[in-house]
Protein backbone atom coordinates (compact mmCIF):
# COMPACT_ATOMS: atom_id res chain seq x y z
CA UNK A 1 0.00 0.00 0.00
CA UNK A 2 1.28 3.78 -0.78
CA UNK A 3 0.35 6.46 1.05
CA UNK A 4 0.89 10.32 1.74
CA UNK A 5 0.95 10.66 5.58
CA UNK A 6 -0.56 14.07 5.01
CA UNK A 7 -3.89 16.06 3.28
CA UNK A 8 -2.33 19.16 1.83
CA UNK A 9 -2.59 21.64 -0.86
CA UNK A 10 -0.81 19.80 -3.62
CA UNK A 11 3.33 20.39 -3.67
CA UNK A 12 5.98 18.24 -2.68
CA UNK A 13 5.25 15.45 -0.16
CA UNK A 14 6.83 12.94 1.61
CA UNK A 15 6.02 9.66 0.43
CA UNK A 16 6.02 5.86 1.62
CA UNK A 17 5.59 3.16 -0.90
CA UNK A 18 6.08 -0.41 -1.83
CA UNK A 19 4.12 -1.00 -5.25
CA UNK A 20 5.44 -0.92 -8.33
CA UNK A 21 3.58 -1.42 -11.95
CA UNK A 22 1.52 -3.94 -13.35
CA UNK A 23 0.85 -5.22 -16.69
CA UNK A 24 -1.43 -3.14 -19.04
CA UNK A 25 -5.22 -4.01 -18.82
CA UNK A 26 -6.23 -6.65 -21.37
CA UNK A 27 -8.94 -4.88 -23.16
CA UNK A 28 -12.77 -6.04 -23.64
CA UNK A 29 -13.21 -7.60 -27.24
CA UNK A 30 -14.26 -4.81 -29.98
CA UNK A 31 -17.67 -6.04 -31.42
CA UNK A 32 -17.49 -6.79 -35.31
CA UNK A 33 -18.26 -3.97 -37.41
CA UNK A 34 -21.50 -3.74 -39.03
CA UNK A 35 -21.67 -5.56 -42.65
CA UNK A 36 -23.78 -3.63 -45.25
CA UNK A 37 -27.16 -4.82 -46.18
CA UNK A 38 -25.89 -4.74 -49.76
CA UNK A 39 -23.06 -6.66 -49.27
CA UNK A 40 -24.71 -9.74 -47.52
CA UNK A 41 -25.46 -12.71 -49.60
CA UNK A 42 -28.93 -13.51 -50.71
CA UNK A 43 -29.15 -17.26 -49.00
CA UNK A 44 -31.21 -18.21 -46.17
CA UNK A 45 -33.12 -16.24 -43.98
CA UNK A 46 -30.84 -15.11 -40.60
CA UNK A 47 -32.30 -16.76 -37.04
CA UNK A 48 -34.55 -14.91 -35.20
CA UNK A 49 -32.82 -12.50 -32.57
CA UNK A 50 -32.56 -13.19 -28.98
CA UNK A 51 -35.86 -12.22 -27.34
CA UNK A 52 -35.38 -10.68 -24.15
CA UNK A 53 -37.34 -12.79 -21.52
CA UNK A 54 -38.80 -12.51 -17.59
CA UNK A 55 -37.99 -14.65 -14.93
CA UNK A 56 -41.79 -15.66 -15.05
CA UNK A 57 -41.41 -17.06 -18.45
CA UNK A 58 -43.12 -13.86 -20.62
CA UNK A 59 -41.61 -11.92 -23.09
CA UNK A 60 -41.79 -7.91 -22.72
CA UNK A 61 -44.82 -5.99 -23.81
CA UNK A 62 -45.18 -3.68 -26.32
CA UNK A 63 -44.00 -0.41 -24.91
CA UNK A 64 -45.88 2.04 -23.23
CA UNK A 65 -43.85 4.42 -21.62
CA UNK A 66 -45.21 5.44 -18.09
CA UNK A 67 -43.35 6.39 -14.92
CA UNK A 68 -42.14 3.66 -12.74
CA UNK A 69 -42.76 3.45 -8.76
CA UNK A 70 -40.23 4.26 -6.34
CA UNK A 71 -39.41 1.24 -5.78
CA UNK A 72 -38.71 -0.18 -9.52
CA UNK A 73 -35.13 0.35 -8.73
CA UNK A 74 -34.19 -2.94 -11.35
CA UNK A 75 -33.53 -1.39 -14.95
CA UNK A 76 -32.49 -2.34 -18.07
CA UNK A 77 -32.06 -1.61 -21.73
CA UNK A 78 -33.90 -4.24 -24.11
CA UNK A 79 -35.61 -4.12 -27.31
CA UNK A 80 -34.59 -0.19 -28.11
CA UNK A 81 -35.97 1.09 -24.98
CA UNK A 82 -35.07 1.14 -20.99
CA UNK A 83 -37.36 -0.94 -18.74
CA UNK A 84 -38.06 -0.76 -14.47
CA UNK A 85 -38.55 -3.60 -12.54
CA UNK A 86 -39.33 -4.56 -9.18
CA UNK A 87 -36.50 -6.27 -7.48
CA UNK A 88 -39.53 -8.89 -6.33
CA UNK A 89 -39.91 -9.03 -10.45
CA UNK A 90 -43.57 -8.06 -10.08
CA UNK A 91 -44.18 -5.04 -11.91
CA UNK A 92 -42.82 -3.57 -15.49
CA UNK A 93 -42.65 -0.72 -16.78
CA UNK A 94 -41.54 0.79 -20.13
CA UNK A 95 -39.14 4.61 -19.71
CA UNK A 96 -38.26 5.78 -23.21
CA UNK A 97 -36.90 4.84 -26.05
CA UNK A 98 -32.70 4.44 -26.09
CA UNK A 99 -30.62 4.45 -29.01
CA UNK A 100 -27.29 4.21 -27.29
CA UNK A 101 -27.40 2.91 -23.41
CA UNK A 102 -23.91 4.48 -22.96
CA UNK A 103 -22.85 4.46 -19.53
CA UNK A 104 -26.61 4.00 -18.57
CA UNK A 105 -26.10 5.42 -14.77
CA UNK A 106 -29.27 6.90 -13.15
CA UNK A 107 -28.41 10.36 -10.89
CA UNK A 108 -28.59 10.53 -7.42
CA UNK A 109 -32.09 10.52 -7.30
CA UNK A 110 -33.52 7.72 -9.62
CA UNK A 111 -35.26 10.48 -11.35
CA UNK A 112 -32.66 11.07 -14.79
CA UNK A 113 -30.24 8.69 -16.53
CA UNK A 114 -27.17 9.34 -18.23
CA UNK A 115 -26.99 7.53 -22.05
CA UNK A 116 -24.20 7.85 -24.62
CA UNK A 117 -23.12 10.71 -26.13
CA UNK A 118 -23.41 12.76 -22.79
CA UNK A 119 -27.42 12.63 -23.23
CA UNK A 120 -29.57 12.78 -20.14
CA UNK A 121 -33.34 11.50 -20.04
CA UNK A 122 -35.89 12.62 -17.28
CA UNK A 123 -38.07 10.98 -15.40
CA UNK A 124 -41.46 12.33 -13.54
CA UNK A 125 -40.10 16.04 -13.97
CA UNK A 126 -36.65 15.19 -14.16
CA UNK A 127 -34.09 17.10 -16.59
CA UNK A 128 -33.27 16.06 -20.23
CA UNK A 129 -30.27 16.82 -22.15
CA UNK A 130 -29.59 16.17 -25.79
CA UNK A 131 -27.32 13.77 -27.27
CA UNK A 132 -23.78 15.14 -28.64
CA UNK A 133 -20.76 13.69 -29.78
CA UNK A 134 -18.64 14.06 -27.12
CA UNK A 135 -16.31 11.41 -25.60
CA UNK A 136 -15.00 11.11 -22.57
CA UNK A 137 -12.47 8.54 -20.61
CA UNK A 138 -14.38 8.80 -16.83
CA UNK A 139 -17.68 10.14 -15.72
CA UNK A 140 -19.77 10.64 -12.50
CA UNK A 141 -22.83 12.34 -11.60
CA UNK A 142 -22.68 15.39 -9.14
CA UNK A 143 -23.97 14.89 -5.81
CA UNK A 144 -26.74 15.27 -4.15
CA UNK A 145 -29.11 15.73 -6.15
CA UNK A 146 -27.68 15.17 -10.19
CA UNK A 147 -27.25 18.87 -11.33
CA UNK A 148 -24.31 18.04 -13.13
CA UNK A 149 -21.73 15.39 -14.76
CA UNK A 150 -17.95 15.57 -14.52
CA UNK A 151 -15.82 14.13 -16.96
CA UNK A 152 -12.55 13.04 -18.07
CA UNK A 153 -11.81 14.18 -21.66
CA UNK A 154 -11.51 11.54 -24.22
CA UNK A 155 -7.39 12.24 -24.35
CA UNK A 156 -7.70 12.53 -19.98
CA UNK A 157 -6.23 16.00 -19.64
CA UNK A 158 -8.74 18.02 -18.58
CA UNK A 159 -11.94 17.59 -16.64
CA UNK A 160 -15.10 19.23 -17.91
CA UNK A 161 -18.55 19.65 -15.90
CA UNK A 162 -22.02 19.81 -17.62
CA UNK A 163 -24.56 21.44 -16.14
CA UNK A 164 -27.77 19.57 -16.72
CA UNK A 165 -30.25 22.96 -16.79
CA UNK A 166 -28.38 23.01 -19.74
CA UNK A 167 -25.80 25.84 -18.80
CA UNK A 168 -22.13 25.85 -20.47
CA UNK A 169 -20.24 23.10 -20.15
CA UNK A 170 -17.29 24.47 -16.68
CA UNK A 171 -13.82 23.65 -16.94
CA UNK A 172 -12.74 22.31 -13.54
CA UNK A 173 -9.37 20.57 -14.11
CA UNK A 174 -7.65 20.74 -11.12
CA UNK A 175 -4.39 20.42 -12.50
CA UNK A 176 -2.71 21.36 -15.73
CA UNK A 177 -0.09 18.79 -17.42
CA UNK A 178 -1.88 15.51 -15.52
CA UNK A 179 -3.78 12.62 -17.41
CA UNK A 180 -7.26 12.19 -15.21
CA UNK A 181 -7.96 8.41 -14.97
CA UNK A 182 -11.55 8.15 -12.89
CA UNK A 183 -13.21 10.98 -10.87
CA UNK A 184 -16.03 10.40 -8.09
CA UNK A 185 -18.75 12.97 -5.87
CA UNK A 186 -18.18 13.30 -2.54
CA UNK A 187 -21.84 12.57 -1.41
CA UNK A 188 -22.19 16.10 0.44
CA UNK A 189 -21.74 17.62 -3.31
CA UNK A 190 -18.90 19.78 -2.10
CA UNK A 191 -15.66 18.13 -3.68
CA UNK A 192 -14.79 15.34 -5.51
CA UNK A 193 -11.98 12.96 -5.72
CA UNK A 194 -9.60 11.94 -8.94
CA UNK A 195 -7.31 9.13 -9.66
CA UNK A 196 -4.62 11.31 -12.35
CA UNK A 197 -1.31 10.49 -13.62
CA UNK A 198 1.75 13.38 -13.47
CA UNK A 199 4.73 12.13 -16.27
CA UNK A 200 4.34 8.11 -15.03
CA UNK A 201 3.55 8.64 -11.36
CA UNK A 202 -0.11 8.26 -10.46
CA UNK A 203 -1.91 9.94 -6.87
CA UNK A 204 -5.71 10.19 -5.77
CA UNK A 205 -6.23 13.69 -5.07
CA UNK A 206 -9.65 15.47 -3.15
CA UNK A 207 -10.57 19.02 -4.25
CA UNK A 208 -13.59 21.31 -4.26
CA UNK A 209 -16.64 20.73 -6.77
CA UNK A 210 -14.97 23.69 -9.07
CA UNK A 211 -11.45 22.01 -9.00
CA UNK A 212 -10.13 24.44 -6.46
CA UNK A 213 -7.31 23.83 -3.43
CA UNK A 214 -6.41 20.15 -4.74
CA UNK A 215 -5.04 18.28 -1.95
CA UNK A 216 -3.08 14.79 -2.12
CA UNK A 217 -4.52 11.54 -0.62
CA UNK A 218 -2.44 9.03 -2.04
CA UNK A 219 0.75 8.91 -3.83
CA UNK A 220 3.57 6.36 -5.50
CA UNK A 221 6.60 6.55 -6.64
CA UNK A 222 7.19 2.68 -7.54
CA UNK A 223 4.39 1.86 -10.00
CA UNK A 224 1.12 1.20 -8.56
CA UNK A 225 -1.83 2.42 -10.75
CA UNK A 226 -5.01 3.54 -9.58
CA UNK A 227 -8.44 2.86 -10.99
CA UNK A 228 -12.14 2.57 -9.98
CA UNK A 229 -13.06 5.20 -7.02
CA UNK A 230 -15.67 5.81 -4.92
CA UNK A 231 -17.37 7.21 -1.89
CA UNK A 232 -17.85 5.16 1.34
CA UNK A 233 -21.93 6.09 2.24
CA UNK A 234 -20.55 8.13 5.21
CA UNK A 235 -18.54 9.89 3.33
CA UNK A 236 -15.29 10.15 5.22
CA UNK A 237 -14.10 6.85 3.52
CA UNK A 238 -12.75 7.05 0.06
CA UNK A 239 -12.89 3.64 -1.50
CA UNK A 240 -10.07 2.90 -4.21
CA UNK A 241 -8.57 0.21 -6.45
CA UNK A 242 -5.09 -0.37 -6.40
CA UNK A 243 -2.88 -2.50 -8.79
CA UNK A 244 0.46 -3.47 -7.14
CA UNK A 245 3.98 -4.48 -8.00
CA UNK A 246 3.21 -7.96 -8.08
CA UNK A 247 0.34 -7.50 -10.68
CA UNK A 248 -2.43 -7.85 -7.58
CA UNK A 249 -5.35 -5.61 -6.98
CA UNK A 250 -6.35 -4.18 -3.40
CA UNK A 251 -9.93 -2.44 -2.63
CA UNK A 252 -8.36 0.00 0.47
CA UNK A 253 -10.93 2.37 2.10
CA UNK A 254 -8.82 5.27 3.30
CA UNK A 255 -9.93 7.82 5.78
CA UNK A 256 -9.56 11.26 3.78
CA UNK A 257 -9.34 12.82 7.44
CA UNK A 258 -6.33 11.28 8.42
CA UNK A 259 -5.16 9.22 5.19
CA UNK A 260 -2.44 7.27 7.27
CA UNK A 261 -5.39 4.81 7.36
CA UNK A 262 -6.10 2.82 4.69
CA UNK A 263 -6.54 -0.69 5.54
CA UNK A 264 -7.21 -3.40 2.68
CA UNK A 265 -10.75 -4.28 2.49
CA UNK A 266 -10.04 -7.12 -0.58
CA UNK A 267 -7.11 -8.45 -1.57
CA UNK A 268 -6.99 -10.34 -5.07
CA UNK A 269 -4.88 -12.51 -6.82
CA UNK A 270 -2.24 -11.99 -9.24
CA UNK A 271 -3.23 -10.84 -12.70
CA UNK A 272 -6.60 -9.69 -11.62
CA UNK A 273 -7.80 -6.02 -11.24
CA UNK A 274 -10.53 -4.51 -9.61
CA UNK A 275 -13.02 -3.50 -12.45
CA UNK A 276 -15.45 -0.55 -10.40
CA UNK A 277 -16.74 -0.40 -7.17
CA UNK A 278 -20.22 0.33 -5.94
CA UNK A 279 -20.71 1.06 -2.24
CA UNK A 280 -23.27 -0.03 -0.24
CA UNK A 281 -26.40 2.00 1.22
CA UNK A 282 -24.94 1.14 4.73
CA UNK A 283 -21.10 2.15 5.71
CA UNK A 284 -19.04 -0.69 5.79
CA UNK A 285 -21.08 -2.55 2.64
CA UNK A 286 -19.59 -2.76 -0.98
CA UNK A 287 -19.99 -4.52 -4.09
CA UNK A 288 -16.76 -4.83 -6.68
CA UNK A 289 -15.82 -6.49 -10.08
CA UNK A 290 -12.73 -8.06 -10.28
CA UNK A 291 -11.34 -9.97 -13.52
CA UNK A 292 -8.83 -9.24 -16.30
CA UNK A 293 -11.52 -7.68 -18.08
CA UNK A 294 -15.46 -8.05 -18.68
CA UNK A 295 -15.03 -11.71 -20.04
CA UNK A 296 -13.78 -13.12 -17.35
CA UNK A 297 -14.88 -10.82 -14.38
CA UNK A 298 -17.04 -12.20 -11.05
CA UNK A 299 -18.78 -10.15 -8.86
CA UNK A 300 -17.90 -9.79 -5.54
CA UNK A 301 -19.32 -8.04 -2.24
CA UNK A 302 -18.80 -6.97 1.39
CA UNK A 303 -21.35 -6.64 4.06
CA UNK A 304 -22.30 -7.45 7.79
CA UNK A 305 -22.12 -11.38 6.99
CA UNK A 306 -18.13 -11.25 5.24
CA UNK A 307 -17.32 -11.15 2.03
CA UNK A 308 -18.84 -13.56 -0.96
CA UNK A 309 -18.47 -13.96 -4.20
CA UNK A 310 -22.49 -12.96 -5.16
CA UNK A 311 -23.12 -16.20 -7.91
CA UNK A 312 -20.69 -18.85 -6.59
CA UNK A 313 -21.64 -20.99 -9.57
CA UNK A 314 -22.43 -18.54 -12.44
CA UNK A 315 -22.56 -19.97 -15.71
CA UNK A 316 -20.60 -17.10 -17.18
CA UNK A 317 -18.88 -13.67 -16.37
CA UNK A 318 -20.35 -11.57 -13.48
CA UNK A 319 -20.37 -8.19 -13.12
CA UNK A 320 -21.82 -6.49 -9.66
CA UNK A 321 -24.57 -3.40 -11.07
CA UNK A 322 -25.36 -1.76 -8.03
CA UNK A 323 -27.09 -1.98 -4.58
CA UNK A 324 -30.73 -2.40 -4.69
CA UNK A 325 -31.09 -2.32 -0.49
CA UNK A 326 -28.64 -2.64 2.35
CA UNK A 327 -27.58 -6.05 1.49
CA UNK A 328 -29.11 -7.30 -1.70
CA UNK A 329 -27.10 -6.33 -4.97
CA UNK A 330 -28.22 -6.62 -8.62
CA UNK A 331 -25.77 -8.82 -10.64
CA UNK A 332 -25.54 -9.23 -13.96
CA UNK A 333 -24.38 -12.60 -15.94
CA UNK A 334 -22.83 -12.79 -19.56
CA UNK A 335 -20.28 -11.74 -21.73
CA UNK A 336 -18.69 -8.54 -22.33
CA UNK A 337 -20.45 -7.93 -26.06
CA UNK A 338 -23.46 -10.33 -25.83
CA UNK A 339 -26.69 -10.04 -23.36
CA UNK A 340 -27.12 -9.83 -19.95
CA UNK A 341 -29.13 -11.89 -17.60
CA UNK A 342 -30.07 -10.15 -14.39
CA UNK A 343 -30.46 -11.17 -10.87
CA UNK A 344 -31.26 -10.26 -7.09
CA UNK A 345 -28.65 -11.26 -4.75
CA UNK A 346 -28.92 -11.07 -1.16
CA UNK A 347 -25.53 -11.07 -0.19
CA UNK A 348 -26.21 -11.61 3.59
CA UNK A 349 -28.16 -15.19 3.55
CA UNK A 350 -26.86 -16.01 -0.13
CA UNK A 351 -30.07 -16.36 -1.90
CA UNK A 352 -30.52 -15.77 -5.68
CA UNK A 353 -33.50 -14.51 -7.60
CA UNK A 354 -33.54 -14.46 -11.36
CA UNK A 355 -35.33 -11.38 -12.75
CA UNK A 356 -34.83 -10.89 -16.69
CA UNK A 357 -32.67 -12.72 -19.06
CA UNK A 358 -31.12 -11.52 -22.56
CA UNK A 359 -30.79 -7.63 -21.93
CA UNK A 360 -28.59 -5.33 -23.18
CA UNK A 361 -27.43 -2.94 -20.71
CA UNK A 362 -28.52 -2.94 -16.74
CA UNK A 363 -28.57 -0.68 -13.98
CA UNK A 364 -29.89 0.70 -10.83
CA UNK A 365 -31.95 3.94 -9.92
CA UNK A 366 -31.92 3.12 -6.24
CA UNK A 367 -31.69 6.84 -4.29
CA UNK A 368 -29.08 7.80 -2.11
CA UNK A 369 -29.11 8.11 1.12
CA UNK A 370 -30.80 11.33 2.78
CA UNK A 371 -29.72 13.80 3.88
CA UNK A 372 -25.98 13.35 2.55
CA UNK A 373 -23.49 13.06 4.63
CA UNK A 374 -21.14 16.56 5.04
CA UNK A 375 -17.88 17.15 3.95
CA UNK A 376 -15.75 16.62 6.99
CA UNK A 377 -14.30 19.44 7.88
CA UNK A 378 -10.71 18.24 8.55
CA UNK A 379 -11.12 18.48 4.57
CA UNK A 380 -13.05 21.17 3.52
CA UNK A 381 -10.65 23.80 5.43
CA UNK A 382 -8.34 22.95 2.75
CA UNK A 383 -8.74 25.78 1.25
CA UNK A 384 -11.05 28.40 0.43
CA UNK A 385 -12.23 26.66 -2.92
CA UNK A 386 -14.59 24.31 -1.27
CA UNK A 387 -18.27 25.64 -2.09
Amino acid sequence: MTLVITVSACGPTSIASPSSQPGPATPPPSPPSAIPTASLPSASPSASPPVTTLASGGALPACEPAVPDASDTVTFVASGFAWALNPSGSKLTCLFAVADAGPFEWGPLGDRALLGGLEVKGLAGGPSLAATDQAFAAITWSRPTGKSIVYASDDGTSLQKVQVNGGPNLDVTPLPSSKYLSVTYHPSGEAFAFAMDQGGAQSILISSNTGKTPGRLVFTEEGTKFGALAFDVNGRHLLYAAQHADDHADLHSIDITDPTKAPEVWSGPVGRMILDIKPGLRSGTVAWTTGTSCADSVAMAQSPAGTVTAIPEASGPTRAVGWLSASQVLVATGDCDGLLDLSAVDVAIGSIAPLVLGVDAAAVRTPVPTPPAPLPAAVATLGSGFS
